[in-house]
């Protein structure tokens, strides 16, 4: 394995772990506001009203969160799991998007970028013998 290709599957795969704790964070902050404010736009949400949105990504927030820091500690299983996360959390933004536009497309495209970062330089191939 050529060092090159180590150092950039690291930094891509740091790069997401960073990413994944913000997307986090970004989450965590969307339930909260959902919360506090449910009855702002909630009958413009696919389904379910706003409150209940808001405790589902304040949740899924801290989950990402918490995989987005086994990620940065090299959790062989965190680069799969966020990759899983990621995408249920792009869907979730989608459905959420009535509500909050800007604030999700941004996510989403975070979301994208995390999938990427994972997908491709999560591990590097083995040394040939």
């Amino acid at each position: 394995m050529s060092t090159q290709f180590a150092v950039r599957s690291t930094g891509w795969r740091t790069f997401a772990g960073v990413l994944f704790v913000v997307v986090g964070a970004f989450n965590f902050i969307d339930g909260i506001v959902a919360i506090a404010n449910a009855h702002y736009l909630s009958d413009h949400l696919v389904f379910g009203d706003l409150r209940s949105w808001g405790w589902t990504m304040l949740i899924l927030g801290i989950i990402v969160f918490l995989v987005g820091l086994a990620i940065l500690a090299g959790q062989a299983w965190a680069g799969w799991v966020g990759i899983v996360l990621a995408a249920l959390n792009a869907i979730g933004q989608l459905l959420f998007l009535p509500a909050y536009p800007f604030w999700s497309v941004i996510t989403i495209a975070l979301d994208v970028v995390v999938i990427y970062g994972l997908a491709v330089y999560a591990t590097t191939p083995a040394e040939p013998s």
